[in-house]
């Protein structure tokens, strides 16, 4: 019976993290938190919409703004837009497919979201942090695709 069980728990489907992202808190163009670490392939991003119309969509490090539909990048991901109303708050959960850095912003408005610094990073690094990053968003020229 023991050994059973053993393998009952040997064989169990290893389930990766989960971390829980807030998009428009405060009725704020904001990402919280807005970075995160230690993500793997595997793990998911839950992205809950609580206010206005916005996107998590990957983009580039230097410049983010406006990230393009679709995302950029071999692990690209993109929400589309999010519309919400007092009761209804959209999730989209996102499944990352690598272990990589990848920067985020809202796509909404040509990019007007992501100059007013709504950011997000996963797994940013040492030479490419979430501050520089941000604040690429924000100095980064209006541009179009």
């Amino acid at each position: 019976m023991l050994n059973a069980v053993l393998l009952a728990v040997a064989a169990a489907p290893v389930m990766g993290k989960n971390f829980a992202v807030t998009v428009g808190a405060n009725n704020d163009f904001i990402f919280l938190p807005n970075q995160i670490s230690g993500a793997r392939a595997g793990d998911t991003i839950t992205f809950t919409f609580v206010s206005r119309n916005h996107s998590a969509t990957t983009t580039t490090f230097v410049n983010p703004c406006p990230p393009p539909p679709g995302g950029v990048g071999p692990d690209q991901f993109d929400t589309g837009f999010n519309p919400t109303t007092a009761t209804d708050h959209p999730v989209q959960v996102i499944t990352l497919r690598d272990s990589g850095t990848h920067f985020v912003a809202c796509m909404q408005a040509a990019g007007a979201h992501c100059h007013m610094g709504m950011t997000f990073a996963v797994n940013p690094t040492a030479d490419q942090t979430y501050d520089e990053f941000s604040q690429n968003a924000l100095n980064d020229p209006i541009q179009t695709f």
